[in-house]
């Protein structure tokens, strides 16, 4: 894509009649392998020269041919030069340090750093060959960079990378060519193909000031086969007029495309939220959620670019779109990565019928959503690097970012490290009845921060995963038989016989129950209390749900009470006996007065 780009991008002195069409890249160079000599700085200036002259001397050619001719669009033979000399265009750019460029702008500002370098040379000229050292007179030098007398133009020699042992011109000259073209381009031309290209220009379009970078960036190649290259020269002056560098008919144009594209994502957009709005609540995942961003991503990958390509959008204007487009294509694939770990989390869970809110299916979305933070970390380091951000700083960053946010947000990591756990010990599953910090309910939910218990009285309880993990937890649901321990009391007046004969009637009715456990059984007469006799009853039940233990136990109890009947044995209940003493003048009054219980003298 790059290379593609650049090859377009590069076409400097054919873009200036807009003579360029966006396949002219696949033309075929005549040496393609003869790069231009970057042995020292004179190779290096030199070769740059000879190389875009060559270009400038066969447009020149082509531009007197069609002038000539009165037709509107070029022949099949002038295509073919055409594309012949574009060849040669990447060339030129190959002298230039690009290093310090952001990848994404290099096919950007590559050609227009190459043409501005060109438009300088054109007016203040290169100095004679003897003067620009060559590769013999550098390699005794002490120093490594060489700048163009009278200028601060520096070619210097890489040390580093792929093209190490090379003289370029410096990545500092790049930054700074805009500035040094805008202190030059009201100076003529110096004699040479320049001056012939412009000239020609200059008369088809009637503008006796244009300079070949003005007609680089006002020269739209992509429209070249629908507009004649005559109509566009003679567009009225007010479409002409620049803004922020570039004519306003192509702001325009621009602007046409951008509303379109954005009608496209918010249509798409649109349709996801209609589609959303129809689904069942349970049919699945969301797969609509990925519409909007896919969209984003075509918009960002293909319109824009085109746009900025057809239109020959340049200069500041072209970096800043470029920069927007470059963010939104990687923020949106980040933000893509995260919907589609979500959507196979939640297919996963519903392939293996899981439960929605069980263990095994939080488990699932945690991976899942771990897997796509890290595709769309991934996403965003190279979007950086895309945009000029130092890569390794940036994980630097994140490493120095994350202490940071860990630091701050270390309750919030211990909950989430806490659900963890519980995803991975599993001590309760959704729909147990567990005993946690002194509380008892039913687990409705286990979150990535706090699990969710509802208790007996219908209270919903967040407890925080940390603190769950801290804590002793009983599940209630785990056990395999309930326990039953209660006392049946009697009345102090119940006989010995009655009382062993209630035991032993407890007994049979236990050992006969099949829900109760047979090796559990204990009934004994048990203590004395304050205001009954204790039998204590002591056995399990086999069964793991609450309802059916309450409704056993219910008939037991009844049971019990049918034998007692039986028996005639009364159930005691709590009484007092009160002692009053009083004096021989009330003596006879108290004695006759209403009282609860027995009364002594």
């Amino acid at each position: 894509m790059s290379y593609f780009g650049s090859r377009i991008a590069c076409s400097v002195a054919a873009a200036l009649i807009g003579l360029l069409v966006t396949h002219a890249v696949h033309a075929a160079d005549p040496d393609p392998l003869s790069p231009v000599d970057t042995s020292s700085p004179q190779g290096t200036l030199q070769g740059f020269v000879a190389t875009v002259d060559q270009v400038y001397t066969e447009m020149a050619e082509i531009l007197r041919e069609y002038e000539a001719s009165k037709r509107l669009y070029l022949t099949t033979a002038e295509r073919r030069r055409q594309f012949e000399a574009l060849s040669l265009v990447p060339k030129a750019i190959k002298v230039l340090d690009l290093s310090d460029v952001p990848p994404v702008l290099r096919d950007t500002v590559g050609p227009e750093r190459a043409l501005q370098l060109k438009e300088v040379l054109d007016r203040i000229g290169l100095p004679s060959s003897e003067s620009i050292p060559d590769a013999g007179k550098m390699a005794h030098a002490a120093s490594k960079r060489w700048r163009l007398p009278g200028t601060e133009i520096d070619v210097a020699l890489v040390e580093g990378g792929s093209r190490s042992g090379e003289w370029l011109v410096s990545a500092d000259t790049v930054a700074r060519l805009p500035e040094f073209y805008e202190r030059v381009k009201r100076l003529p031309y110096k004699p040479g193909p320049a001056a012939e290209l412009i000239e020609v220009y200059r008369r088809m379009s009637s503008n006796s000031d244009a300079t070949i970078h003005d007609a680089f960036v006002s020269s739209p190649v992509g429209l070249e086969r629908i507009v004649p290259i005559r109509w566009m020269l003679a567009f009225p002056t007010w479409a002409k007029a620049r803004v922020a560098g570039v004519q306003l008919w192509q702001w325009l144009g621009l602007l046409i495309g951008f509303v379109a594209c954005a009608g496209f994502v918010y249509g798409v957009h649109r349709l996801g939220r209609i589609l959303a709005e129809r689904r069942p609540e349970r049919a699945g995942p969301k797969w609509q959620a990925l519409l909007t961003p896919l969209a984003v991503i075509l918009v960002s990958a293909f319109p824009v670019p085109l746009l900025c390509a057809i239109f020959r959008i340049g200069g500041m204007a072209r970096v800043v779109i470029t920069l927007i487009q470059t963010g939104a294509l990687y923020a949106a694939a980040a933000w893509l990565s995260m919907i589609v770990a979500n959507l196979l989390a939640e297919a996963f869970v519903a392939s293996e019928h899981l439960k929605q809110h069980s263990l095994d299916s939080q488990l699932v979305r945690l991976g899942m959503r771990f897997v796509g933070i890290g595709i769309a970390a991934g996403f965003l380091i190279q979007g950086s690097y895309e945009l000029g951000f130092p890569t390794y700083s940036v994980i630097a960053g994140l490493g120095v970012g994350g202490l940071a946010v860990a630091l701050a947000a270390r309750d919030s990591l211990a909950n989430l490290l806490g659900s963890m756990l519980i995803m991975m010990e599993k001590p309760f599953r959704v729909g147990h009845n567990v005993k946690v910090s002194g509380g008892e309910g039913t687990v409705e939910d286990v979150g990535f921060r706090s699990t969710r218990i509802r208790t007996s009285d219908n209270s919903l309880v967040s407890i925080p995963n940390n603190s769950i993990v801290n804590a002793t937890i009983e599940n209630l649901s785990l056990r395999s038989m309930r326990r039953q321990r209660f006392l049946v009391q009697v009345t102090y007046d119940t006989p010995r016989d009655k009382i062993e004969e209630l035991v032993a009637a407890i007994t049979r009715l236990l050992a006969e129950d099949p829900m109760a456990n047979k090796d559990n059984i204990y009934v004994r007469f048990n203590d004395f209390g304050e205001s009954s006799l204790n039998i204590l009853v002591l056995f399990y039940l086999e069964t793991t749900g609450y309802s059916e233990e309450l409704e056993k136990r219910e008939k037991i109890l009844l049971s019990i009470m049918k034998i007692a009947e039986q028996l005639n044995i009364e159930f005691a209940f709590p009484t007092r006996t009160l002692v009053i003493e009083a004096t021989s003048e009330t003596r006879s009054e108290r004695l006759h007065a209403p009282v609860l219980g027995r009364v002594l003298p």
